[in-house]
């Protein structure tokens, strides 16, 4: 009899052994055999109500991004819709956790996931606001479309602002990011959004990456692709979500990019700035440092000051393979990464739900009030 399953959208596990509650074993699995790069899964146990139940996540070690397991809690729910913690343990090797189910189906994810009717429902509720029009960019490898959401409409004078997510398909708290930012530029309420629209367009791609979602992939797309490694030298054979993508921002100029991710490592969202292009300069960057003040200030978890990971910082020495990179060269605009937790906020812990969706959803909806604080300088 199955105890474990993951043939759902998003699902993603290996099973070694599932023959006793008490000691399930199971295996992240690489989205490329053999690559380090791996982290999340997504998949639900069934029958064990009331039983003590041991999973062994084995191997988990071998991951490149190990150290996001210290103090890591998974993310269990029995409706897929309230998403709450479990403490686990780290070896070194093996990431365990105990849970005794309160009903006969429970599910385990690394993050709370984003699911392919969530992304219809945004995109059917964006195409039905007056003030903003969707279509299909590409087709995936899969057949699946790549949506660009446009909101506002073009004039003399507009400014360009580009948003992705989910170029690395594990990342959902990317997705619902954007969906919190787009939830709140559709409301004809909201007169930061009306004020905003006045002035710029937004061009916003909730999913860089739906193969690799739908697949629970945590990095490539359905061809063994890191997308937000591509954007130098794609190809609509192996990225089309890049190509296509790229393609429509030669356009339409860009004059702010925003790309976001998710972060394994660090307890609180954080940016990644392109300052080793060849072009960076001082109007980049004074922008750009206005935009993340603001943002401090809109939303108080953002932490750019803090020590990141030691990136070469010399102009000239990006390759341009990351989205940020291409855009801030090509287009002379400020252009950076926001990197959202998967971990719980180090400043403002949440015991029993972490790092929520609905946290991601409302840091999106704030990134807007900092955007206004710039809007006229770009």
């Amino acid at each position: 009899m199955s105890k474990i399953t993951c043939n759902f959208d998003s699902g993603r596990i290996g099973i070694i052994d599932e023959s006793d509650w008490s000691n399930i074993r199971l295996e992240i699995l690489p989205d490329i055999e053999g690559s380090d790069e791996f982290m999340g899964f997504n998949f639900a146990a069934t029958g064990a109500r009331g039983k003590e139940c041991n999973f062994t996540l084995e191997h988990a070690g071998n991951t490149r991004w190990a150290g996001g397991w210290k103090n890591y809690r998974i993310a269990a729910s029995y409706d897929r819709r309230d998403w709450f913690r479990i403490p686990t343990t780290f070896d070194g090797s093996a990431l365990k956790w105990s849970h005794t189910p309160e009903q006969d189906r429970v599910s385990y994810a690394y993050h709370a996931p984003y699911c392919e009717l969530e992304r219809f429902a945004l995109v059917e509720r964006c195409a039905a606001s007056p003030v903003a029009r969707v279509e299909s960019l590409a087709r995936t490898l899969e057949g699946r479309s790549v949506n660009l959401v446009t909101v506002g409409e073009p004039g003399t004078g507009k400014k360009a602002i580009w948003v992705l997510a989910r170029q690395h398909p594990g990342e959902s708290q990317s997705e619902f990011t954007a969906e919190g930012l787009l939830d709140r530029l559709i409301d004809p309420a909201d007169p930061l959004s009306r004020s905003l629209l006045k002035k710029a367009v937004f061009y916003v791609v909730p999913n860089m990456n739906p193969d690799g979602s739908f697949r629970g992939y945590h990095r490539y797309n359905a061809g063994g692709i890191d997308l937000n490694r591509s954007w130098s030298d794609t190809t609509p054979e192996k990225s089309p979500e890049t190509w296509y993508v790229r393609e429509r921002m030669r356009q339409t100029g860009v004059d702010f990019c925003y790309d976001i991710h998710g972060d394994e490592n660090n307890h609180y969202p954080w940016p990644v700035r392109p300052v080793g292009v060849p072009s960076w300069s001082r109007k980049q960057a004074d922008l750009l440092g206005r935009f993340e003040e603001a943002l401090k200030i809109a939303s108080p978890n953002y932490q750019p000051d803090l020590p990141k990971p030691n990136y070469d910082h010399t102009p000239g020495t990006d390759p341009l393979a990351m989205a940020i990179s291409w855009t801030a060269e090509t287009f002379g605009c400020p252009s950076f990464i926001i990197e959202i937790p998967f971990l719980d906020d180090v400043f403002d812990p949440d015991e029993r739900f972490g790092w929520t969706p609905r946290r991601s959803r409302l840091f999106g909806a704030a990134s807007l009030e900092a955007l206004a604080a710039v809007m006229d300088a770009l």
